[in-house]
């Protein structure tokens, strides 16, 4: 393996923190000014753009000389053979090869002498960040692991919920931090996004709760609904193994979690296997299309604690 000098080692892997906390799951970066995630479960690299859009970051990119040192640390530390993905493509145009924040690849201070194979191809293309090589086009279909950036823009605090991003709210009833989300998503996609956020899709423990939840939604009539269904919001709950056996995403039945209320007739089919909540604040059954959805977050931790716990 490649020994980096020293001093990079020492100050890019500098880690500062209290008022430059971004998220507990992000490290901090003095040298590039940021913060920095790996994501060592592989994803394709438009699902790796979602992932880190969601948690308020980027796909990184060598965009700097600091940023370039902090990236290969990274890489050498976790060591994956294919490589990672970078936010370095050319899907806008085939011939022009840009960051994630339009920072071209001419101005990037990465190896690049290899970074067209015989096997290229002017199609669309996602540059990965391999050891000893540096950046490499190849298929944006791989699936890889990959990293996050967040650049320090601004000075960032994390409000009475843990988190930066003022959307969510405490509530002293429950002693939980939700989010309600009016841009409606599939029940799949408002999981993936709670749980970005560093929360879950809203898990209903008690009647207490579900009253929470209803109050919120009542905010946001009909008409303030980003399309879908704007009747019920998604929450955490679905069938497991298609046997009709409802069990929230942490595992338990929902008598378990402490509410089972359904509405009139529901669950009233077995096609219908995620679970919300309607306006009146009954438990409902649906086929997982868009609908707005409820994030929920507890203040101290990067995901919920259920209250009967």
């Amino acid at each position: 393996m490649e020994v980096l000098p020293a001093i990079v080692l020492f100050i890019a892997a500098l880690i500062v923190n209290g008022s430059n906390e971004f998220r507990p799951d992000y490290e901090y970066h003095a040298s590039a000014g940021g913060w920095f995630k790996f994501h060592k479960v592989p994803a394709k690299w438009h699902d790796a753009r979602l992932m880190c859009s969601l948690e308020g970051a980027v796909l990184a990119s060598p965009i700097n000389v600091d940023v370039s040192d902090v990236m290969q640390i990274i890489v050498h530390k976790n060591e994956p053979t294919t490589g990672v993905y970078t936010g370095v493509n050319n899907l806008v145009v085939p011939v022009i090869y840009n960051s994630i924040e339009g920072v071209p690849l001419s101005a990037m201070p990465i190896r690049t002498r290899d970074m067209f194979s015989e096997e290229y191809s002017s199609g669309p293309q996602c540059a990965r960040l391999l050891p000893q090589t540096g950046l490499v086009a190849g298929s944006c279909s791989d699936d890889l692991p990959y990293m996050c950036y967040k650049n320090q823009t601004a000075k960032l605090g994390s409000n009475e919920c843990g988190t930066t991003d003022t959307d969510y709210k405490l509530d002293k009833r429950t002693g939980h931090c939700y989010k309600f989300h009016k841009y409606s998503l599939p029940w799949t996609l408002a999981y993936m996004t709670c749980d970005a956020e560093g929360g879950q899709l809203a898990v209903i423990n008690s009647a207490a709760e579900a009253n929470v939840v209803k109050e919120l939604f009542a905010k946001y009539p009909p008409p303030t609904i980003k399309r879908g269904h704007t009747g019920v919001v998604h929450l955490g709950f679905q069938v497991w193994n298609s046997s009709n056996v409802w069990r929230t995403i942490n595992g338990q039945s929902l008598e378990q979690a402490g509410f089972a209320n359904w509405t009139n007739g529901a669950p009233n089919s077995y096609a219908e296997y995620y679970g919300s909540m309607t306006r009146t604040g009954q438990l409902d059954d649906t086929l997982g299309k868009h609908a707005p959805f409820v994030c929920e977050k507890h203040p101290n931790n990067i995901v919920p604690v259920p209250n009967n716990v």
